[in-house]
């Protein structure tokens, strides 16, 4: 679900939108999500946008996305979190995120009535002295008993739930749009198929992510976008306090692919980058555009109007 809290006081709001995946692996984190905010007044839809970016780059350690409210007081989600994860340090982020999440809930009156979830992958120890280990974190207020995200488990409280890999060779989980069986498990097997011929290359994850986003988007009725961007965190990166894009080598750095609805060359178009938080730099996303814009239609574009 994707909604601006500003306007969900005022009346609008709207159905669950928008789709996160993640792939964890012993050897890398992987994450796609599609750009789409969906607008609507007492239930009728009203516009479909490609505009806010959903993926984060936290501590150099994990790679997050998040589905739900869109806006917090007028500000784009990675705006917020810029502001809130300041100061903060490294082992603290998913505590803060969890306690200033509820507190905007509670004050804009959205406790217990929009779900919403942040989902992350990477790399860190539970135990101050204990080994790093693969770790998926989801921060929500809609996780039923066994830690799922589910919409019709909508609490006033936000929890987190922390589930390390294991001895699974893969661990792969969304959040938003569902994804129906036969698309679930076609990833599932594409995923299990790229692992097990390079399981140090998370560049080979993208295609079979994109492709079950896109196919979610096809029935999603707009409420998922085609456009997409893809990060991935090597475990050999870790801790990795920025984001490579291009001839790159994924083995070996944190890195990031944005690709268009149209399919236009990445050349003839805006780029997006994940937002970046580290204890001494933030980063609330990135657009690189070929040539000049003004900046009044940039911020009209990017959903700051």
């Amino acid at each position: 679900m994707l909604s601006g809290p500003a306007d969900v006081v005022a009346g609008r709001s709207i159905p669950s939108v928008t789709l996160i995946i993640s792939v964890l692996t012993e050897r890398y984190a992987a994450l796609v999500s599609d750009r789409r905010v969906t607008w609507s007044t007492r239930g009728r839809v009203t516009r479909q946008e490609d505009t806010d970016t959903k993926t984060f780059m936290l501590f150099g350690q994990f790679i997050m996305g998040f589905t739900g409210v869109a806006r917090i007081d007028q500000w784009r989600i990675e705006r917020w979190a810029m502001d809130i994860f300041r100061g903060v340090p490294t082992d603290q982020y998913f505590n803060v995120l969890a306690q200033e999440i509820n507190g905007a809930f509670d004050r804009l009156g959205l406790s217990g009535k929009e779900p919403h979830a942040f989902l992350a992958a990477g790399y860190a120890n539970l135990q101050p002295d204990g080994r790093v280990q693969p770790l998926s974190v989801t921060v929500s207020n809609c996780l039923d008993d066994r830690g799922r995200v589910s919409p019709s488990a909508v609490r006033d409280k936000f929890r987190i739930h922390v589930e390390p890999l294991g001895n699974r060779r893969q661990l792969i989980k969304s959040v938003g749009w569902p994804m129906n069986d036969t698309t679930r498990r076609a990833l599932a097997h594409r995923v299990r198929v790229v692992v097990k011929g390079d399981p140090s290359n998370p560049a080979l994850s993208a295609g079979p992510l994109v492709m079950a986003l896109r196919d979610t988007a096809r029935r999603s009725k707009g409420y998922v976008g085609n456009a997409a961007l893809f990060a991935s965190l090597p475990r050999a990166a870790v801790p990795a306090y920025g984001v490579a894009m291009g001839q790159i080598d994924y083995r070996e750095n944190a890195a990031s692919i944005f690709i268009p609805e149209d399919g236009r060359r990445l050349d003839e178009g805006a780029i997006y980058f994940p937002a970046i938080f580290n204890p001494g730099m933030s980063i609330a996303g990135a657009k690189m555009y070929p040539g000049i814009r003004p900046p009044d239609l940039l911020k009209e574009q990017d959903g700051f109007k």
